[in-house]
């Protein structure tokens, strides 16, 4: 049976798949990122930091997403749902972002503020390869580095690669608007009114 996407069994998913970033390992990872960031700020490269997307507006409503964090999700999501010429309803219907926010509130503090850090390492590392942010680059560009991360030898690069992509592939398909082009109307279990008994043994 197909199940509904929520924001909470999507968070558990997160969780899970960031569950091989012990937080020692992560931290020392984010320190030597964030040095190398300010080595190259140091060196006269600060303006590569910087992005057009930067003054991109952004709701004053949210409750959990950062602000560059809201900007990259609706980058990624032009990148990683091209969506034009299908059935599916264009990405600019569907606020994925805010959708992301809805996951992200599901997290503990613990681990949205050490995911915070990760897509902004994976934002930025990419003026060392590309000159310039992931939220400027074309969209063949974007999808090869995403692609190099996804399936990146080292495991910090990978996870936070698949987690980013995770995250903005669910935050357009929990929307019920993208449903009817799947031939999909929701979970059973709410159109039928049965109560969640959470995560059941199967039967023997």
């Amino acid at each position: 049976m197909t199940k509904e996407p929520s924001a909470k069994k999507a968070a558990a998913e997160i969780e899970s798949a960031l569950k091989p970033l012990s937080r020692r390992r992560f931290l020392k990872t984010a320190l030597w990122a964030s040095a190398g960031l300010a080595a190259v700020a140091a060196g006269g490269f600060a303006l590569l930091g910087r992005s057009a997307h930067d003054n991109d507006a952004v709701p004053a409503d949210l409750a959990h997403i950062e602000p560059a964090q809201y900007r990259l999700f609706n980058q990624l999501a032009l990148v990683l749902l091209p969506t034009a010429g299908t059935a599916l309803p264009p990405v600019a219907e569907i606020p994925v972002a805010r959708h992301v926010d809805a996951i992200l509130g599901a997290l503990t503090p613990d681990i949205r503020k050490q995911l915070a850090g990760g897509l902004a390492l994976l934002d930025n590392a990419a003026i060392f390869s590309h000159g310039k942010r992931l939220i400027d680059l074309e969209p063949a560009e974007a999808q090869a580095y995403l692609a190099s991360w996804v399936n990146a030898d080292s495991v910090i690069k990978r996870t936070l690669g698949q987690v980013a992509t995770k995250l903005t592939h669910t935050g357009y398909w929990m929307d019920e608007r993208t449903w009817p082009a799947l031939e999909f109307d929701g979970a059973v279990s709410r159109k039928w009114g049965l109560p969640s008994r959470g995560n059941q043994p199967l039967p023997a």
